[in-house]
């Protein structure tokens, strides 16, 4: 489930609409339909902040749905800091991630 699907779900089971979810986190209405019309739009941090607040949720449960105890303070700062790249530069994060976990690997690999 992406974020936008998170606060779609998020807004169904409070029966928020997008202006009550903006009115709620103090946002403008315009912030909020933007993340779901033809711009589709990624919230950035601080206002996945605001939601949170709104929802009454810490961000550890808004990105996991699962309680805060399951996630590190190292893997929560990974995921806020994620959220805030530019959606067109993740696949270089996620790119670099995976050549770094490889080689991780790799130095683990008893020879053969």
């Amino acid at each position: 489930m992406d974020i936008h699907e998170r606060i779609e779900k998020l807004m169904l089971e409070r029966g928020w609409s997008k202006y009550r979810l903006a009115r709620e986190a103090g946002l403008y209405p315009n912030t909020v339909y933007d993340w779901f019309n033809e711009k589709r739009y990624t919230p950035d941090r601080a206002s996945i902040e605001l939601v949170c607040l709104a929802f009454g949720l810490t961000q550890a449960e808004f990105y996991s749905g699962v309680d805060e105890t399951a996630l590190s303070g190292e893997q929560i700062r990974l995921l806020e800091l994620y959220d805030g790249i530019a959606p067109e530069k993740r696949k270089v994060l996620l790119d670099l991630m995976t050549v770094m976990q490889e080689k991780n690997v790799s130095h683990r690999r008893e020879p053969e």
